[in-house]
């Protein structure tokens, strides 16, 4: 079992039915659609002796009881399993300890599916960052912080180019999330508004080092992570657009078996200059110990 507790939720099968429902709800599903399209992924398509299946209509049926949305039929077949006792069964095996503790979860759970439900709550649509930027746009962001003042860069610009797109999505079959820029990035070392021909692909800033994952080769992308308009600061300032600029010993931004998106190379504004500084120094400068 991928469990590491007793608890309802205290487990990697029942977290993962429990994001993709609640994604699927708040990106404006209906209840009952949600719920049959995780039924046919995770009960209709496996054995029906697999001993996730009890799992699955216990995370169901809780949060639709806690939404006031719980059908009679799911919370029958939710009851059913909890009285065939097969999941307290199951925890026995590992320990008639951990069987009673999970038994008293699934007693509070009973109660609850018997009691009367809230009353239905509305639809919450969330809404998803979608980057309005374009492939090949450039962009500029004055140098104002704590790594910028240490080397000496206050007043001069990082530039970037919007190399890609990608969606950062939480949900286990990646279909909803927020969509967000991979960018590469220079340092102007000038204090002068920069110019579109400012950024030239000379000392493109190395995110990562080579290692035999890349193949030896030098990861220049790095995924920014925005989810809300707010966070994109106000002096940022569009230079224009213009075809990628690519550095020679780039490794790309995804390939079979690698992706830059899995490599931890990513970051928010709020660090974006202090990274791209440290990393120009340390990567590109070899100031960082071999």
């Amino acid at each position: 079992m991928g469990a590491w507790g007793t608890g309802l939720y205290s487990d990697d099968f029942a977290l993962d039915v429990k994001s993709e429902f609640l994604d699927a709800i708040n990106s404006g599903k209906p209840y009952r659609e949600a719920f049959e399209e995780l039924k046919k992924t995770y009960v209709d398509n496996t054995y029906n002796d697999d001993p996730d299946i009890p799992v699955f209509w216990f995370v169901c049926a809780d949060i639709l009881w806690k939404k006031g949305r719980l059908d009679e039929d799911i919370k029958q077949t939710a009851l059913a399993y909890i009285e065939s006792n097969s999941d307290v069964e199951r925890w026995n095996l590992e320990s008639s300890a951990l069987g009673k503790k999970r038994k008293t979860v699934l007693e509070k759970l009973k109660a609850k599916l018997l009691s009367p439900q809230p009353e239905a709550k509305p639809i919450r649509i969330k809404k998803f960052y979608e980057c309005p930027w374009n492939i090949g746009d450039v962009f500029a962001i004055p140098l104002q912080g704590e790594e910028a003042k240490k080397h000496n860069l206050i007043g001069t610009y990082l530039i970037f180019q919007v190399a890609d797109k990608m969606l950062f999505s939480t949900t286990t079959n990646k279909t909803v999330g927020d969509l967000v820029p991979i960018i590469r990035v220079q340092l102007s070392f000038a204090k002068e508004i920069p110019q579109l021909n400012d950024y030239n692909g000379n000392s493109i800033v190395q995110m990562r080092h080579e290692c035999p994952a890349t193949d030896f080769k030098k990861v220049y992308a790095i995924e920014l992570d925005i989810f809300f308009n707010r966070e994109v600061p106000k002096n940022l300032i569009f230079i224009g657009n213009k075809e990628l600029i690519v550095p020679d010993d780039d490794y790309g931004i995804r390939y079979e078996g690698f992706e830059i998106y899995n490599s931890f190379v990513s970051t928010t504004f709020r660090f974006l200059e202090d990274k791209c500084i440290r990393c120009y120094f340390g990567y590109n400068l070899k100031g960082f110990s071999e």
